[in-house]
């Protein structure tokens, strides 16, 4: 993308500006936040936003986020930032998420948490920690599980294990990534054997996906037994991957 902004209206407007004349600068930009996360999809598309908008604005709206006070205009600065997956926008993100508490059994805040996991640093996956058992912990699975961090990963494998919801263990389970370690693999296997359906279901997805040659023997006896078509076939794809 090309410059499509006036940088130098825009920047004075955010620093000194009017409540009114800020929040019109917001609208603008939020537009181009909007076309640069478009253009750039989930790889840092906040640097595709800075060489669009200028570093003076860009600057000016860092500022606003991590100094100013809570207001409107921080708020709308924050959703921006979010928009581009900004570092600086977690504590807008958990602020919204915070707003959203009463209907989150109702209506959980999956874009919220999803940016969150396209933002995907360290304090992003603190931030996404600290929302566990918050009523959407499936959620919050599948936005950790976006993060490249061990410190994801580590959770994840801990939930799949501990977790009280075998939904949730499923999920925790799924977004498991290589390098297959000892735990990893002992919990695959574990599941293989006594999990749930959709524990078996998805051990049976991740021990194909990694490459689990350890599998196989418990794969053949578990087909032998398997009465659901679906999971039957499954299996069936998994052992004609792993010989």
């Amino acid at each position: 993308m090309t410059p499509s902004v006036d940088a130098d209206r825009l920047s004075a407007c955010l620093r000194v500006g009017t409540v009114p004349e800020k929040l019109a600068a917001l609208d603008e930009l939020s537009e181009t936040s909007a076309e640069c996360r478009a253009v750039a999809g989930s790889r840092e598309p906040w640097r595709e936003f800075q060489s669009v908008v200028g570093v003076p604005v860009f600057e000016a709206l860092l500022e606003i986020v991590r100094h100013a006070p809570p207001s409107e205009v921080r708020a709308r600065s924050g959703d921006i930032m979010a928009q581009v997956l900004h570092p600086c926008a977690i504590g807008r993100l958990l602020e919204a998420f915070e707003e959203r508490r009463e209907t989150l059994s109702e209506d959980p805040p999956v874009r919220i948490l999803k940016t969150l996991g396209g933002i995907g640093d360290e304090a992003a996956v603190r931030a996404l920690m600290w929302l566990w058992g918050s009523g959407c912990d499936d959620e919050v699975a599948g936005a950790l599980g976006m993060c490249d961090s061990a410190a994801a990963q580590d959770f994840l494998l801990n939930n799949a294990v501990a977790s009280g919801n075998s939904y949730v263990r499923a999920v925790c389970m799924a977004h498991l990534k290589a390098p297959v370690t000892k735990e990893m693999q002992e919990l695959l296997l574990a599941r293989l054997k006594t999990g749930t359906h959709d524990e078996r279901f998805v051990a049976v997805m991740k021990v194909k996906e990694l490459r689990l040659r350890r599998a196989v023997p418990l794969l053949v006896s578990l087909r032998a037994q398997a009465v659901d078509a679906v999971l039957r076939d499954a299996i069936s794809e998994a052992l004609a991957a792993l010989r």
